[in-house]
């Protein structure tokens, strides 16, 4: 069944995915949302892949009127979202009617949402991913009149279409300063201080996107001035540029670079840096690989006693088959 939410009002609202990885050798970012978890959960909360295409709302307002019943679920950085004129939590599956509006409001804290609709959502994919990429010139990016069209299996059942589901998803939590993990970066051992240089209060500027965010703070002073060859560098990998300033790389990073790499973002860094609006302050905090990898792990494995509940629900409820549309 085919069903659509025609988009009301839009800032700054793209069509988004995981990205496109493994395309470094052709000099293809991965791109993809800021917020990897909070989008995963979102999709596996209205019974889709977690790397499905979903809304990613950045720093503004969403509103989408429903043409047809549909399920639907907010997380990243809302709390709350208004579902037919009353205010109810986010982070859960949400039944929306044919004729209501959803509004994902601009977050108190943090500053990217997403918006995940049981079943297929269509738009255009490039090397199979629908993320955007600016110097690609590619990406779907909402306007009020559009419409998100979406193949679905779900149909709200008769007797309840006011509170379906308590799935018990855990929101993420956003803290300012954000403390930040990374790791000992290659280039660590050029700075004068060492690691002490990047134990400091950074505040995210404006001249900040996905290719990069650039951090203010007291500028890193380095022991070696001379160039490095451009080469290949992680994502999140932490520059110290000519200024002293910090740059971190973030997913729509160019695939090499030549400034000092002398910390990387972790995973989970990667989706708390995600959140951070021009303004915020954050600290890196330098962990163990091993911690990193743990950290990872348990991000996981609540996925999967998640994916779990919500097949138990669906199932419940005679909605398995609405499950894991691709």
């Amino acid at each position: 069944m085919t069903s659509a939410l025609r988009v009301e009002r839009a800032g700054h609202a793209v069509v988004q995915d995981l990205g496109r990885p493994g395309h470094g050798g052709i000099g293809v970012a991965v791109n993809g949302a800021a917020d990897q978890h909070s989008a995963q959960v979102a999709n596996l909360l209205v019974g889709n892949p977690p790397g499905a295409p979903l809304v990613e709302v950045t720093g503004s307002e969403l509103v989408v009127r429903a043409e047809s019943d549909v399920l639907v679920a907010v997380t990243g950085a809302a709390r709350e979202v208004v579902v037919g004129g009353a205010r109810v939590g986010a982070w859960e599956a949400l039944p929306l009617a044919a004729g209501s509006a959803l509004v994902v409001p601009v977050p108190d804290v943090g500053y990217r949402s997403y918006l995940a609709v049981n079943g297929a959502l269509d738009a255009p994919r490039v090397l199979g991913s629908v993320a955007p990429d600016r110097l690609l010139d590619i990406g779907t990016r909402l306007a009020p009149g559009d419409s998100l069209v979406v193949e679905s299996r779900y149909a709200a059942p008769a007797d309840d279409l006011g509170g379906l589901f308590r799935l018990g998803a855990a929101p993420a939590a956003l803290r300012l300063p954000t403390r930040v993990p990374v790791t000992v970066g290659p280039e660590l051992d050029r700075l004068v201080l060492g690691a002490t240089s990047l134990d400091q209060t950074l505040r995210l500027l404006p001249q900040s996107d996905e290719v990069g965010l650039r951090f203010e703070g007291v500028p890193v002073e380095r022991n070696h001035t001379e160039e490095i060859l451009s080469r290949g560098v992680p994502l999140g990998a932490v520059e110290v540029v000519p200024d002293g300033s910090l740059l971190v790389l973030m997913r729509g990073r160019l695939v090499t670079a030549g400034y000092p790499v002398v910390a990387v973002v972790t995973t989970t860094g990667l989706d708390q840096l995600g959140q951070l609006r021009p303004g915020d302050e954050a600290r890196l905090e330098l962990v163990d690989l091993a911690d990193a990898r743990a950290a990872v792990r348990r991000q996981a494995a609540a996925r999967e006693v998640l994916t779990e509940r919500v097949r138990r629900a669906f199932t419940a409820r005679g909605l398995g088959r609405a499950l894991a549309v691709s």
